[in-house]
Order: C-alpha cells, then sequence, then structure tokens
C-alpha cells in the first residue's frame, strides 16, 4: 500500500496563493500558449462587438474571470507532471473554488439581473451559473476533494486529474456559450484546439445516451423490478459521468426527469408515462448531439435526417 500523501512529502505547509493576480509565473507548454492568445483574442473580438454599455461590463467581468481560471488549471495541468506539487495542486483546488463561486454570485444577483432585457443572455448566465454550481458540488463536495491529504498518492493524484478534467470542461462549455451570444458563428473546436477531444467525448456522449434510451425502451416493455433498477442505476450513471458533455442548457431538463422517473420506481408507482417522456427528451438530446459539427463525419446526414 502506497504511504498517504501526508507523510511522505516533507514540506513546509504551503500558502494558499493571494486572491489577486499575484500568483507566481509558471512556465507554459506551447500549447497552452498557444490556447491562450487563440482565447485572448476571440474575447477581445467579440468585446468589440457589444456596443451596450451594461453588456460590456457584464461580459468583460465573467470572460476576464475565465481567463484566470484556465491560467491556474494550466498551473495544474503542469503540476501533475511532477508528484512533489500535489499539495500545491490541492490549495489552487481551493483557491478556484473560492473564485468560482464569487463569480457565480455575481452572475446571480448582478448578471443575470441586468441581462434581463437579452432573452439569450439571460438564459446562458443562468446556465452557466447552474452549470458550474453543478459541478464545484461534485467536486468539492460529493466526490471529497477536500480532506484527500491523509490518502496514498494515487489516490490523491487521480482525484486531482479528474477534478481539473471536471472544472477544464466546465470552464470550457461556460466560456463558449458566452462568446457564442454575441458570435454564434465561433467554432469552439479551434477555440481551445481541442478537436480530437471534443470528438472523443461527442462519441462517448452518444454511445452513453444509445445505451440508456435502449434500457428505457426495456424498461417500458418490461415492468419487472430488476429491470426498472437497472434503469435508475444507468439513469444515476449518465448524470454523473457522460451528462458532462451535454450543453448546459440540457442539465437541468435530465435531472428533472430523470429524478421524476427514479422517484415513480422507488414509490411503486406506475413509471411508464415518464419513462416515456424521459425517452423522447433523450432522443431530442441524442439527435442534437449527432448534429455537432464534430461528428459531422461520423453522421454525415444527421442534419437533415435524425430518425433514430
Amino acid at each position: 500500500m502506497s504511504a498517504p500523501l501526508a507523510y511522505i512529502v516533507h514540506e513546509a505547509e504551503p500558502q494558499l496563493p493571494l486572491l489577486a493576480d499575484t500568483i507566481p509565473a509558471d512556465p507554459q507548454t506551447e500549447i497552452q500558449r498557444e490556447v491562450q492568445a487563440n482565447l485572448i483574442q476571440a474575447i477581445d473580438s467579440v468585446l468589440r462587438q457589444i456596443t451596450d454599455p451594461q453588456l460590456h461590463e457584464i461580459s468583460q467581468t465573467i470572460l476576464t474571470e475565465m481567463l484566470r481560471f484556465f491560467e491556474w488549471l494550466s498551473r495544474i495541468e503542469n503540476n501533475l507532471q511532477k508528484l512533489d506539487t500535489l499539495l500545491e495542486s490541492l490549495s489552487l483546488l481551493e483557491v478556484l473554488e473560492f473564485e468560482a463561486r464569487s463569480l457565480i454570485d455575481y452572475v446571480d444577483l448582478k448578471a443575470t439581473v441586468a441581462a434581463g432585457r437579452n432573452e439569450r443572455l439571460h438564459e446562458v448566465l443562468d446556465g452557466i451559473s447552474y452549470g458550474i454550481t453543478h459541478d464545484l458540488r461534485r467536486v468539492f463536495e460529493r466526490e471529497l476533494v477536500r480532506g484527500v491529504t491523509e490518502h496514498s498518492i494515487p489516490i490523491v493524484y487521480g482525484k486531482i486529474m479528474h477534478a481539473h478534467g471536471l472544472l477544464t470542461n466546465c470552464f470550457q462549455q461556460s466560456t463558449i456559450t458566452l462568446l457564442q451570444v454575441f458570435s454564434p458563428q465561433l467554432d469552439a473546436s479551434k477555440l481551445f484546439n481541442d478537436v480530437e477531444l471534443r470528438l472523443h467525448q461527442s462519441l462517448i456522449l452518444c454511445k452513453d445516451l444509445s445505451s440508456l434510451m435502449r434500457f428505457v425502451r426495456l424498461a417500458q416493455a418490461n415492468g419487472d423490478p430488476d429491470v426498472l433498477r437497472s434503469v435508475t442505476a444507468r439513469i444515476l450513471e449518465f448524470r454523473d459521468g457522460s451528462m458532462q458533455y451535454l450543453m448546459y442548457k440540457d442539465w437541468r431538463g435530465y435531472e428533472k426527469l430523470a429524478l421524476e422517473v427514479i422517484t415513480a420506481i422507488e414509490n411503486n408507482l406506475d413509471p411508464k408515462p415518464l419513462l416515456h417522456r424521459f425517452l423522447c427528451f433523450l432522443e431530442l438530446l441524442y439527435g442534437h448531439v449527432k448534429m455537432r459539427a464534430v461528428l459531422a463525419d461520423e453522421f454525415p446526414y444527421s442534419s437533415k435526417d435524425d430518425d433514430q
């Protein structure tokens, strides 16, 4: 068994980085520098298009914070190559959580209200708030990144790597959806130079949605308790896994319908009407995912025909 991290890393207790922009410079890879340059250019271009002073201020505040978040995530990514920096990475995650929650407070209390007259922006900000809150809760509450220093190094490393992946996807999607409010033609895959990653994620999403739909159809045809329990397990598995690759705007709809189905099954109610609604929603999601640009070569006719 590996020794606990707390006993194997002999170094002074790390200090949390200041919440201002005073984190010491960290060497970036060529890819990270390219992504950062692309992102700054895209943000500057979009901000120049926003003529409303209030909407400009809101967007600039949020996107500037996202740039800082990506800088910290890049540092954590680089730290994953060095086992003696795991405690520093945990400290950075704590700062990132604090700053992200502060940003959500800003979005909920000021930005969403100010954007009320712009229906599309209001909807996107609401989705950003919901999505970031969901992932912060998952990383820091449900999957217990806090208090992991008593675990072995492989466990700590794995939790940091998983948290980094979730938060990177979370903040990338938030940035993309906000930029596309003002620049719908923005190519998200080129922005973050991650075409292969997005293709991989979209294929996983298609596979898992297809599998979940098969289980729901089976439950519609066969109401056996074992089958219904299997559907419940699959619904929760998707929520805790591939749902992160959906658009934020679809998360709330999935969780609402999933809860209704699970509640009906657990209370021995007739779940068939709810299973039908849930299946229709999943089929709609599946059709939308197939139309993603990154999947054009996989589903060349999806934009014209989304029949299952």
